[in-house]
């Protein structure tokens, strides 16, 4: 307990000193260290300060001298900017050695930030001490009137991201042979050293430059075209924004380039030819521009060239095929048009080609099976028709195939089943047509598999009967129809994604794929499977993706599902299933996307809600055209990442919850945006009605999307006004329900709504004017409602012209109605109208007597108790002893009641 006390008294006194000290002032100033200001008063002494540029330098508080900055929270000086004048005399000029310059400079530990441009150094030499400033981030002596050699030390300073040398002046600054320090500023992101000297570099001096990494702005410089002995040189990922310069043919001697991800533009120099030594060459994700130079060929000794992410032109020149020495050429995504040469079959050391995503036509030439030593190949996106040449197969090292995405017609040659090191194969989104060669069973090392979007028109290949190492199986919009084997699982053990959406593929889905361990997704969508869904899925199983809808599955929901804890997205939707759902689903917490729509599911919507489905993870509710029931629950709005909610055509009532205009993803554009980053977006799609009809949303769209549908259910109540706040709701259709009251006035605010429908509902009042700040909006519809008045113009209304928008309010006028407006005023009252108008005056007459002769008795008891005392005791005294009396009369007639209980107990 002492000891206790004690650190109170401590602590009291800490605080209590603390206080005082910072009452008192002592903390309240930018005081800086006084070790630095020291050091910065020895450093004005070096100088002649005729512009009064350090006249400020005085005092203890140097954090308040001009040019001086000093960090917030620690006080240590961080920067000294002292820019002098470039124009016209210098500020400071030097008095003393240069080397006590940097020797008070050296004090300042933690400096980051030196200007000392254009002031007066003397034509010294830029001391080497410089780089012992290793905590430097920006350097700018230019224009100072230094002179002589630029010192290798400035290297040191690896944290620099700027360093300025420019030197416009009489006084020469030099850089001799060693120049390798410019290497070694891995964070600089601008350098500048124009009007400096550098025809003292050796020619001779060295052979390997690496200046990748660097973020140099312009163009290449110069100087590099004088280092004719180099062999190496990396400029890769830098800004140097210009073109190759012809001169680069000079370093003859250059045997390797890179000048990748550098901003070049213009066309390829056709002296390249003069780089008769040159083995590998990357221009790769540039803007250049231009054909490929015939002069190419030259390079005789080329064995690797990547020209990828350009904007190149015209064919691959047919003298490519001289380069004997090839082994590697990249020339994707560019412009490329022509067919792919015939001489390409001479490249016998090719090992890998990429032409992806070009405009090449005709046909694969046959040629290509002369590439012995081929390992990868990729010429898919392109407009290649005619078949796969049948010498593919003599391409016995090949690992990967990539044809994806011409016009390759025939089928697929059954040599194709000789290549026993293929991995991949990818012959997808093709016209290729007949049966799958059993021999692809043959690759025992084959483990992507695409040939979707193409025409077999077989039944499930054969091959795979036979154990197989693929992880991936894609034959979805292949023509594949028959059943699934029942031992799928033990064909394809190491199975991760199986595709077969789009075909007419029958029979039931194979429990067997309940064991499957490997499986991640599973799309059958879109087939004609029926029975039950197995319901024998597993807590050991690691599935993300399950895709059943658009079949004639019957019966109840698996409930077993809900064990698959890695499960992000289930469509079952489209089908017969049927049953409770509020069970099924509960605890289902690790879902982003569930839709079950257009089924015969059951059950209460509050208690689906409420049994936790997807937790706060839920990105898509969709329970569409079911027979769910209940009033819209408030924990819906606790979905903090729902983006689509479509619970339309069911059995709902109820109000709106006002909750609704608070969904942060529909509030906020950035979440949604943010969204998309999320894995299962690759695989994920959805059909939704917007605008009056179904559209599919797909991996490219959905992340994008945000929609609130609840139409054609029961509900009732007004449009809550909280909507409003969904500023980046997409669609939203309230329709075919008993909604009452006015539109939203500040409806306008919703500003990136598409699709608006109120339509067959009990809306009353006009149509609010704030409704023509929609301009995004391109589908509306407000027919059968009770509304009034003239219809709002301009902007993006004035675009709907379908008069059939607002049928069925036949108190509205003005266009695209052919009703029109009285002087722009409201349609004149109907009889109906002005027989309401006398039903109100009458009720609020009514309600004026009723609350004056109430206002009159309660004021005169209850306000004579207040103002006269011996009346208000009196009263209460009176109401005491009646609570008294009933309280006696209570307690004797239970006492009665229960004598005569007791007797008749008795009697029995």
């Amino acid at each position: 307990m002492t000891d206790t006390f004690h650190a109170m008294l401590v602590l009291v006194a800490v605080l209590f000193f603390g206080v005082a000290e910072f009452c008192s002032g002592r903390n309240m100033s930018f005081s800086c260290i006084e070790g630095e200001r020291e050091a910065l008063l020895k450093f004005k002494l070096c100088f002649d300060d005729l512009s009064d540029m350090l006249s400020s330098w005085k005092g203890n508080d140097c954090c308040e001298w001009r040019g001086v900055g000093c960090d917030k929270n620690s006080h240590h000086v961080v920067t000294l900017q002292l820019r002098g004048s470039i124009f016209d005399e210098p500020s400071l000029y030097l008095i003393d050695n240069v080397e006590e310059v940097v020797s008070s400079l050296l004090k300042l530990k933690y400096l980051e930030h030196v200007d000392l441009s254009g002031n007066y150094f003397n034509e010294s030499l830029i001391p080497q001490s410089f780089g012992l400033m290793k905590q430097l981030r920006y350097l700018n002596l230019s224009n100072a009137y230094f002179k002589g050699r630029i010192p290798g030390e400035l290297g040191n300073l690896t944290r620099l991201h700027v360093l300025d040398l420019a030197n416009y002046y009489d006084g020469e600054l030099k850089v001799d042979d060693d120049i390798w320090w410019i290497s070694r500023l891995s964070s600089l992101q601008q350098l500048d050293m124009s009007g400096t000297n550098l025809s003292h570099v050796s020619s001779n001096l060295f052979q390997y430059l690496d200046l990748s990494w660097n973020f140099f702005q312009g163009p290449i410089p110069i100087f590099f075209h004088n280092m004719t002995s180099l062999i190496s040189l990396y400029l890769d990922y830098n800004q140097l924004n210009g073109s190759i310069l012809d001169s680069i043919g000079q370093l003859s001697k250059l045997e390797l380039i890179d000048l990748s991800n550098s901003q070049l533009n213009g066309s390829i120099p056709n002296n390249i030819e003069q780089l008769s030594k040159l083995e590998w060459i990357d221009l790769s994700r540039n803007q250049l521009s231009g054909s490929i130079p015939n002069s190419i060929r030259q390079l005789s000794k080329l064995r690797g060239i990547d020209l990828s992410f350009n904007q190149l032109i015209g064919s691959i020149p047919d003298s490519i095929g001289q380069l004997s020495k090839l082994r590697s050429i990249d020339l994707s995504f560019n412009q490329l048009i022509g067919s792919i040469p015939d001489s390409i079959g001479q490249l016998s050391k090719l090992r890998s080609i990429d032409l992806f995503y070009n405009q090449l036509n005709g046909s694969i030439p046959d040629s290509i099976g002369q590439l012995s030593k081929l390992r990868s190949i990729d010429l898919s996106v392109n407009q290649l028709s005619g078949s796969i040449p049948d010498s593919i197969g003599q391409l016995s090292k090949l690992r990967s195939i990539y044809l994806s995405t011409n016009q390759l017609n025939e089928s697929i040659p059954d040599s194709i089943g000789q290549l026993s090191n293929l991995r991949v194969i990818d012959l997808s989104i093709n016209q290729l047509i007949g049966s799958v060669p059993d021999s692809i069973g043959q690759l025992s090392k084959l483990e992507i598999i695409y040939l979707s979007s193409n025409q077999f028109g077989t039944g499930f290949p054969k091959w795979l009967l036979l154990q197989m190492t693929t992880i991936m199986l894609d034959l979805s919009n292949a023509s594949i129809s028959g059943p699934l084997p029942e031992n799928i699982n033990h064909m394809m053990p190491m199975l991760k994604g199986l595709y077969l959406a789009n075909n007419l593929m029958n029979g039931s889905i194979p429990k067997s794929l309940c064991n499957s361990k490997s499986l991640r997704f599973l799309d059958l969508s879109n087939n004609m499977f029926s029975g039950s869904i197995p319901n024998c899925w597993r807590n050991d199983q690691s599935i993300n993706f399950i895709d059943l809808s658009s079949n004639n599955f019957s019966g109840l929901f698996p409930s077993t599902i809900r064990r698959l804890s890695s499960l992000f997205v289930l469509h079952l939707n489209n089908n017969s299933l049927h049953g409770e759902l509020h069970m099924a689903l509960k605890n289902f917490t690790s879902l982003v996307v569930l839709d079950l729509g257009e089924n015969k599911f059951s059950g209460n919507l509050t208690s689906i809600v409420r049994g936790k489905i997807g937790n706060h993870s839920l990105k898509i509710l969709r329970l569409r055209k079911n027979l769910v029931s209940s009033y819209i629950p408030l924990e819906l709005c606790s979905l903090s990442q729902l983006q689509i909610l479509d619970l339309a055509e069911n059995n709902l009532t109820g109000r709106i919850p006002p909750c609704f205009g608070k969904f942060p993803v529909m509030v906020n554009a950035t979440q949604l945006i943010n969204s998309m980053s999320d894995s299962y977006w690759s695989w994920a799609h959805l059909m939704e009605v917007v605008k009056g009809r179904y559209l599919k949303y797909t991996r490219k769209t959905l992340g994008l999307e945000s929609s609130i549908d609840l139409s054609s259910n029961n509900l009732i109540g007004y449009i809550p006004e909280e909507l409003i706040f969904l500023k980046d709701l997409h669609n939203l259709n309230l329709s075919w329900n008993h909604l009452s009251g006015k539109i939203p006035e500040k409806i306008g605010q919703m500003e990136n709504l598409e699709s608006l429908d109120f339509s067959k509902n009990e809306l009353s009042g006009t149509i609010p004017k704030s409704m023509s700040g929609l301009t995004k909006l391109s589908h509306l519809n407000l027919s059968y409602n009770n509304l009034l008045g003239s219809i709002p113009t301009g902007y993006q209304l004035q675009t709907l012209e379908d008069p059939t928008i607002y049928t069925g309010n036949p108190q509205l006028c003005g266009a695209p109605l052919l009703k029109r407006c009285s002087n722009g005023l409201l349609p004149p009252p109907t009889d109906n109208f002005k027989d309401n108008n006398k039903d109100t005056l009458k009720k609020m007459w009514f309600y004026i007597v009723v609350l004056s002769g109430f206002a009159i008795g309660f004021w005169g008891v209850v306000g004579t108790l207040i103002f006269v005392k011996r009346w208000r005791y009196a009263y209460f005294q009176r109401v005491d002893d009646v609570k008294h009396w009933i309280l006696v009369v209570i307690t004797l007639t239970v006492v009665r009641v229960k004598k005569m209980f007791n007797g008749n107990l008795d009697d029995q």
